[in-house]
């Protein structure tokens, strides 16, 4: 099935302060008649998760306030369920590591394409499928 037929009816959240991006990928989303919440800052989407139940949620690492590992980290507190993918141009130990432990399902090195988000929003639907299946 395709990815974006897939995407349709979820509920999908970017966090990133690169406005260039949010609005890119916005429309790029739009253009494949899905919908994308996309915000600047962590605290920003803190305020939407908390009255919206998100599917998946893409951060970037850098943000102005609280980085996206701290944002993940108080995200899972109000949905543990929630499917996790970072972006970043720094792709540390530390980083990995600390994403690992907050149960990141997928990284994305920057820059990056739209190919590379449809392969990681892929694969993180696949493992969603999957958990599902297991449970019938």
């Amino acid at each position: 099935m395709d990815l974006f037929v897939r995407l349709q009816g979820m509920k999908v959240l970017l966090v990133e302060d690169d406005q260039w991006i949010r609005d890119s990928l916005r429309r790029f989303f739009a253009n494949e008649n899905c919908a994308l919440m996309a915000v600047e800052t962590g605290e920003d989407a803190l305020e939407i998760i908390k009255d919206n139940a998100c599917d998946i949620i893409i951060t970037d690492y850098r943000l102005p306030g609280m980085d996206g590992l701290e944002f993940l980290k108080r995200a899972q507190d109000i949905n543990a369920q929630v499917k996790k993918i970072l972006l970043t141009a720094y792709m540390t130990e530390a980083v990995i590591s600390e994403a690992f432990r907050l149960g990141v399902h997928e990284f994305i090195e920057k820059p990056f394409s739209t190919e590379d988000l449809e392969e990681a929003l892929g694969r993180v639907l696949e493992k969603k499928e999957i958990k599902i299946n297991k449970g019938k």
